[in-house]
């Protein structure tokens, strides 16, 4: 079994991944974007007993008092549900429609975190931490000679008695790619985010593991949507989609082969 036999080099791990976070007043998870660095760390707190019935104390029984975590990370794309992550703030729109951080609007973060590993070297490893609270804990420095980077600490907080699961994968190229968060459509202007005649629409692919190329089919209604060039990112709508809701289809592919199709939410009907 992978993981189990050792000694061996292919347990040597360069390790590469991707985080999806869902606070707890959210519905579905979102992609943090690229993070450089990531730890988690198990913690126990233990009282030891030391019997002194003889001349050298000896220790003769330990308790755990405490079993928690910590998870640090380093996120470098400034996004406002990140800097809301690392301020512990709202995110709304002023009227402008440009994203609002509230500063301390909560006491707290709390919400699941997945770690997917990407790495192509070695174990990769998944882990479900299944209630991360997040503090400050690092500063905001947006001017300097480097990437900016958000960084976070969290604590981690069993759910039912059940801390999460870290669970070995086979590596990248060893099966086809995996859609590990449904692709989504984005780039509609009409009240609401509703798709326009002449407005190209974006196809973002979400999150995948093990993908050396994408493939995008659209439809519009349900059929394949009308004039749309073969495995474009990118569909603008015409006058025949008006009422009709826009889906988009990825498939990504490695080696191995193509994963099945991953299809986004509709969108809200398109209109002229």
């Amino acid at each position: 079994m992978a993981g189990i036999v050792s000694p061996d080099v292919k347990n040597l791990a360069v390790g590469k991944g991707f985080i999806l976070f869902k606070p707890e007043d959210a519905d579905d998870f979102y992609h943090v974007g690229n993070v450089p660095t990531f730890t988690f760390t198990p913690k126990i707190t233990t009282l030891d007993h030391f019997s002194s019935m003889e001349g050298t104390r000896l220790k003769d029984l330990s308790i755990t008092l405490e079993k928690s975590g910590d998870v640090k990370m380093d996120m470098e794309e400034l996004t406002a549900r990140n800097l809301a992550m690392l301020v512990l703030g709202d995110v709304t729109e002023d009227e402008d429609g440009n994203p609002v951080v509230s500063i301390f609007s909560r006491d707290s973060l709390t919400g699941r975190l997945q770690y997917y590993a990407t790495n192509e070297v070695g174990p990769r490893w998944y882990v479900d931490l299944l209630s991360v609270t997040f503090n400050p804990s690092g500063d905001f420095s947006p001017i300097g000679d480097t990437f900016a980077k958000l960084p976070v600490t969290g604590t981690v907080q069993a759910v039912d008695g059940v801390f999460g699961t870290m669970t070995l994968k086979p590596g990248v190229g060893d099966v086809v790619p995996e859609s590990v968060l449904p692709p989504f459509i984005t780039g509609g202007t009409g009240t609401g985010g509703a798709p326009k005649v002449g407005d190209a629409m974006i196809a973002n692919i979400g999150g995948w593991i093990g993908v050396t190329s994408y493939s995008y089919t659209w439809e519009a209604g349900g059929t394949a949507a009308a004039g749309t060039p073969n495995n474009a990112k990118t569909y603008t709508p015409v006058a025949g989609d008006v009422g009709k809701t826009l889906t988009v289809s990825v498939i990504g592919t490695n080696v191995v082969g193509a994963s099945p199709a991953a299809e986004s939410e509709p969108t809200i009907a398109v209109i002229a």
